[in-house]
């Protein structure tokens, strides 16, 4: 039998795959020698956005992932691989 995840839990869960999400980013970024505020402006984001995203404290939209992703090494699939709920 599963047990159904408490919100508290499905909460964690996520703030756990942010968390993880924003450090593929930022490990992305630094393998290319990039400032946080270098990397987004080449994403054409702000860089509090960014921050915010290597943080894991904010969700991406979709468009902010297809903008990411366009850099070598942070395909979206990679970014996301191997991230559990």
């Amino acid at each position: 039998m599963s047990k159904e995840k408490t919100t508290s839990e499905k909460v964690g869960s996520i703030e756990q795959l942010l968390l993880a999400f924003g450090e593929r980013i930022r490990n992305g970024r630094k393998q290319k020698g990039l400032s946080q505020e270098d990397f987004a402006a080449e994403c054409g984001l702000h860089r509090t956005e960014m921050g915010l995203l290597e943080r894991g404290k904010t969700i991406p939209r979709l468009y902010t992932l297809l903008l990411v992703s366009q850099h070598p090494g942070l395909a979206v699939l990679e970014l996301l691989r191997r991230i559990e709920p």
